[in-house]
C-alpha cells in the first residue's frame, strides 16, 4: 500500500515535472500514472522497513508527514538526473526515518492523538523460529566431558 497517491504527487511537483520524471511511452502525453504509483509503492515499502521496528506496517492512519515524505522519496527514484536538491531531500527523509526507527524522532503526530498509528505491543524484537532441540546439556555431558 502506497502512502501517497499519484494525483498527491503530481500536486507536488507539478505537472511539467511530472510528465519529465514518467514519460509514458508514445504518442501518449501527460504522464505516465503507472511509473509513479511504481515509485511510490517502492518508496513506501523503503519507509515500511524503518517503521515496521516500531509499528505494524502499513501505518494506519497515516500521518501527513510520511505522506510528503514518500512523495520526495519517490521523486528521487523517478529522478534519472540525480539533481542535488532531490538527492538531498531524499537523504534528509531517510536520516528522518533512521531516527524514527530509533525513537528519537516522531511521525509529526500526538502519540495519543487518534491520527497516531498504533504502536507495536513485542517492541520489534527479533522471531525465532526453530524446531525442538535434539540435544539438552545433560545429554551431552558424556560427550563433552572432556571440554
Amino acid at each position: 500500500m502506497a502512502y501517497a497517491t499519484v494525483i498527491q504527487f503530481v500536486a507536488l511537483v507539478g505537472e511539467a515535472e511530472a510528465r519529465a520524471l514518467a514519460t509514458p511511452a508514445a504518442p501518449a502525453t501527460g504522464y505516465d500514472a503507472a511509473k509513479i504509483q511504481g515509485a511510490l509503492d517502492r518508496q513506501s515499502a523503503t519507509l515500511d522497513s524503518y517503521f515496521a521496528t516500531r509499528w505494524p506496517t502499513p501505518l494506519s492512519p497515516v500521518p501527513d508527514l510520511v505522506v510528503a515524505n514518500t512523495m520526495i522519496l519517490a521523486r528521487e527514484d523517478l529522478d534519472r538526473n540525480g539533481r542535488d536538491f532531490v538527492v538531498k531531500a531524499a537523504d534528509r527523509v531517510r536520516a528522518w526515518a533512521r531516527d524514527v526507527s530509533k525513537g528519537s524522532a516522531t511521525l509529526g503526530v500526538d502519540p495519543a492523538s487518534p491520527a497516531a498509528p498504533t504502536v507495536s505491543s513485542d517492541g520489534g524484537g527479533v522471531l525465532i523460529d526453530a524446531p525442538e532441540r535434539v540435544f539438552d546439556g545433560d545429554g551431552l555431558a558424556a560427550f563433552l566431558g572432556g571440554c
